[in-house]
């Protein structure tokens, strides 16, 4: 049956999921944000520093939750620039380090990511 649907009103709605369940297929939800959801109110950390300071920040949070993986004692013992690989990473502690960087950053990050980013400093 040919209908006349206003899609934008209807997107409205998705959000407070009042979407009949007949048209859900039809309507899109719109786009969410992970960085908005932030982890732990890093992105508020970010906001925070100055543009020059953020980079460094991101990479001893890196650090500090490989250290946790590998056990350890602190960031410190990892090299920013010695590949994962060599560092002793795994499929399953590369995986580790994605559910707790996921944790801390509140993003969804690829679990091929130290294979992606082959040391702490490029990712």
């Amino acid at each position: 049956v040919p209908v006349v649907l206003d899609l934008p009103r209807l997107r409205v709605q998705v959000g407070a999921g009042g979407v009949p369940p007949m048209l859900r297929g039809l309507v899109r939800a719109p786009a969410r944000r992970a960085v908005a959801r932030g982890g732990s109110g890093l992105v508020e950390e970010l906001d925070g520093l100055a543009a020059r300071e953020r980079a460094g920040f991101v990479l001893e949070l890196v650090r500090g939750q490989v250290a946790a993986v590998l056990r350890y004692s602190s960031a410190a013992e990892v090299p920013a620039e010695q590949a994962f690989t060599d560092l002793g990473f795994d499929s399953l502690t590369a995986v580790e380090l994605r559910n707790r960087l996921n944790a801390v950053t509140g993003l969804r990050l690829p679990a091929t990511l130290v294979f992606d980013y082959p040391t702490p400093a490029v990712l």
